[in-house]
């Protein structure tokens, strides 16, 4: 049987995100708050929806969270810690010699981490899972796609954007910027720091893009040609001899 997952249609279990490498009841919460968020909007959702989705009382729920702005604070410093640990490790090591490989793998693998996601919901229901571009945020529950839930959900919460910021935006600037220099050397590039800041933002919105416009246009991935349009833009095309 097939399920397709569209905006107004019931939601299925949500995906246990959080629950995955959170023991006990908070990693139930979050991925419920998640789920809820994702469904109603942050400003509609409440603490009585997330309680019934976790299956405990109003009451129980307060017991653990004061506030659903608790619960958004959680999940995106949770989920943006974790993102950015990963981009953190993946580039490590990265080099002028291995930039393309790493490249390639790094998509790979947040392909590969929605894949198993998508997986996980048919176990669940039994059923084939068709994801369309208006697929509720529940179906799409891995760490950047955590974060793509919420800035459709709360887009305008200065809570949300702020704790993004910190816990995101900024340790993965940071961690692109002081990898850059270590690629740029086996190209004998030199840049201003004007010239580096610029061209991190173009490489990573190259690569976050990549993702959301795929869903978006319902096109198949082409890991290539952007892997080769982020090379361009960084002027890692011809090694130096």
């Amino acid at each position: 049987m097939m399920c397709a997952i569209a905006a107004g249609h019931p939601t299925p279990p949500p995906f246990p995100y959080f629950a995955a490498f959170i023991e006990g009841r908070r990693g139930e919460i979050l991925d419920a708050a998640l789920a809820v968020f994702g469904e109603k909007g942050y400003e509609a959702g409440t603490m009585r929806q997330i309680a019934k989705r976790v299956g405990v009382s109003e009451p129980a729920l307060y017991r653990h969270y004061e506030s659903k702005e608790a619960i958004l604070a959680d999940i995106v410093a949770t989920a943006g810690d974790r993102i950015s640990g990963e981009i953190r490790a993946a580039l490590e090591n990265v080099s002028g010699e291995n930039i393309i490989p790493m490249l390639h793998a790094m998509i790979r693998m947040r392909r590969a981490s929605f894949a198993q996601k998508t997986a996980a919901v048919e176990s669940q229901t039994g059923q084939s899972v068709v994801l369309d571009r208006f697929a509720p945020s529940s179906i799409k529950t891995e760490a950047g796609s955590v974060l793509h839930v919420l800035f459709h959900a709360a887009p305008h919460n200065e809570t949300f954007i702020s704790l993004l910021r910190s816990h995101l935006g900024k340790p993965m600037v940071e961690t692109v910027r002081a990898a850059v220099p270590r690629v740029d050397a086996s190209f004998g590039i030199r840049r201003t720091q004007e010239d580096l800041d610029a061209k991190v933002r173009v490489f990573m919105s190259l690569f976050a893009g990549y993702f959301t416009t795929s869903l978006v246009f319902d096109a198949p991935p082409n890991d290539a040609a952007i892997v080769e349009a982020m090379l361009a833009i960084m002027g890692w095309n011809e090694p130096e001899a």
